[in-house]
């Protein structure tokens, strides 16, 4: 990279104070080694002439008439009050905060799109498109108002790319996360696409999907802070030339294109959400919590065996049980589960002994200074390894078990500086491939990203990521779950769906088809609903080891 001149990128942005998104990637650009933001590209909209908060209104009653006015009042007084309590949730502060154009040290030049009737499509004369020529751009991107239409579109070797906050084979239009919320949809989506003539025609370079929260604002901001540092990666992608061979296939040829709500739809939203969130603030003042549960059963065949035939290993007081996995040794089945504790706020790992006959506390496995859990076992001929979650240290970390089946000790650190959960390792052709849930953005989402990395061995410091990563980008089936040992050499991953506003809300176990440096493909192969007694909320894990099968679920509980 050191001899590669880096991607020149403009950016067509209002003649406004730039929002998170544009101030966010704009940062990132000045410690890229890949590509750079070399000047902004200020377009004279109708938003932009008309500043005074009168004239926008008479202009859009103009425009859209009175109902559609109300409609936007009443959107607008929702979005603010939501606002309102956002700001006081941790991390989400700079999201709001907005940079002035003196703030970014690059080139600017304005144009003065031609803007259609409908005010939505944004075209430019000979002089623009000859003016944005000459700054030598290898690429383009929309962060302003406006369908960008005509030769813009062509101006630039690689095109214009866009967000779109909504996955469009679905929720075309906007307003961004809001529809999601609406429906209830378990996941909201974004993708990044080189725009072309056709409306959300042209090809989508990525596509995430997020869990959606329960009310509109917090969706949409925890959206655009796990979308934006893919927006950063897939500017140093371009710039590297990486054939990752992802396909998107387009769907959305048939579904319209969604708009502000109408005012009885948004007095509608207001009235679930309201709902929705005195159901939480009733369970808080009972202190009725959501609690975990460990369960086993001996079995042959777990792809015919019936949870409703498990064991429930009872919750000791103010503690919960969750993430078992087992492993056989000297004759012995333990299991060892993310053992929670209410008072402290933190998860050590514990161990149960199992029999046809019945189970058997052990006593504390591993405890740290920090919340543990998912204990992944790992067995080989040097002997038996732990990975759990260790998330609030920052690393992934494995222990090697000293005298089983209670002590252990750190082993080594086999990646630093990385936040990560629910590792798993598999060998398979002669390497070991990690399998881990990232959050690239640092905004505290865990279920959506699924990297892989590789190594010659088990507790190699030099792993190497895959070329897809993250190889699934779906909160409905990233998250691992669990594993399971097959004795027919078929790999199986256990995965987590996450719902609307609901963590771990069911399972499903997939084939892993292909398992390569530079290609990753699984189908879907059962899924596992939280049908199996009354009053269960999700199960969030699913594991089978030489005849044991063990799995979790969750229920509201009081907690004293």
């Amino acid at each position: 990279m050191k001899n590669k001149k880096k991607l020149q990128i403009g950016i067509i942005v209002d003649d406004v104070k730039q929002p998170y998104l544009i101030s966010d990637l704009y940062k990132k650009s000045l410690e890229s080694k890949c590509y750079s933001i070399s000047c902004l590209i200020i377009q004279k909209s109708k938003n932009t002439r008309t500043k005074n908060f009168i004239h926008r209104s008479i202009n859009y009653l103009s425009t859209k008439g009175f109902l559609r006015f109300v409609d936007r009042i009443i959107f607008e007084l929702i979005d603010q009050f939501e606002t309102i309590i956002v700001k006081k949730k941790k991390g989400f502060k700079d999201f709001f905060s907005k940079q002035p154009l003196s703030k970014f040290k690059v080139k600017k030049i304005t144009v003065n799109p031609n803007i259609s009737k409908t005010g939505l499509n944004y075209s430019y004369d000979a002089e623009d498109i000859n003016k944005i020529k000459n700054l030598n751009l290898d690429l383009l991107i929309r962060g302003g108002s406006g369908i960008l239409k005509g030769s813009i579109l062509n101006t630039c070797p690689l095109g214009v790319i866009s967000f779109h906050h909504g996955d469009n084979d679905f929720y075309r239009g906007g307003p961004p996360g809001f529809w999601e919320v609406y429906y209830r949809e378990p996941s909201t989506g974004f993708v990044i696409q080189r725009i072309s003539e056709v409306l959300d025609g042209g090809d989508v370079i990525f596509k995430g999907h997020i869990p959606t929260s329960f009310y509109y604002k917090l969706n949409v901001c925890r959206l655009f802070l796990k979308s934006s540092i893919f927006l950063h990666k897939t500017l140093e992608r371009l710039s590297k030339n990486v054939d990752d061979r992802r396909l998107y296939q387009k769907k959305h040829d048939n579904f319209k294109i969604y708009k502000i709500p109408k005012f009885y739809q948004t007095i509608y939203y207001s009235f679930l959400t309201f709902i929705h969130g005195s159901k939480k603030i009733y369970n808080k003042l009972l202190n009725r919590k959501i609690r975990w549960n460990v369960c086993y059963q001996f079995t042959k065949n777990w792809k015919t065996s019936s949870i409703k035939n498990s064991v429930t290993i009872k919750n000791p007081k103010n503690r919960f049980l969750a993430d078992p996995f087992s492993v056989n040794y000297k004759g012995r089945t333990v299991i060892y589960v993310e053992d929670y504790d209410y008072n402290s706020s933190k998860g050590k790992i514990s161990a149960y002994e199992v029999t046809p006959k019945g189970h058997n506390e052990l006593g504390v496995a591993i405890e740290e200074k920090f919340h543990l859990s998912y204990p992944f076992l790992f067995k080989s001929n040097d002997g038996i390894f732990m990975i759990p979650e260790t998330h609030q240290s920052r690393d992934i970390r494995i222990y090697k078990c000293i005298e089983f089946p209670l002590k252990w000790k750190l082993h080594k650190i086999l990646m630093k500086n990385i936040s990560t959960v629910d590792t798993n390792i598999i060998k398979f052709n002669d390497k070991y491939w990690l399998f881990t849930n990232l959050d690239s953005s640092k905004s505290g989402e865990y279920s959506s990203e699924l990297h892989i990395y590789y190594a010659d061995k088990l507790d190699s410091t030099s792993w190497k990521p895959h070329l897809l990563n993250p190889v699934i980008f779906d909160s409905r089936k990233a998250r691992n779950g669990g594993i399971i040992y097959s004795q027919e050499g078929q790999l199986y991953r256990v995965f987590q769906k996450q719902t609307f506003d609901m963590y771990g809300s069911a399972l499903g176990i997939s084939k892993i088809k292909y398992l390569t440096k530079d290609k990753y493909e699984e189908e879907i192969f059962k899924n596992i609903k939280p049908d199996f007694s009354k009053n269960i909320l999700g199960i969030h894990s699913f594991s089978f080891n030489s005849g044991l099968l063990l799995n979790d679920f969750a229920k509201y509980d009081e907690i004293n």
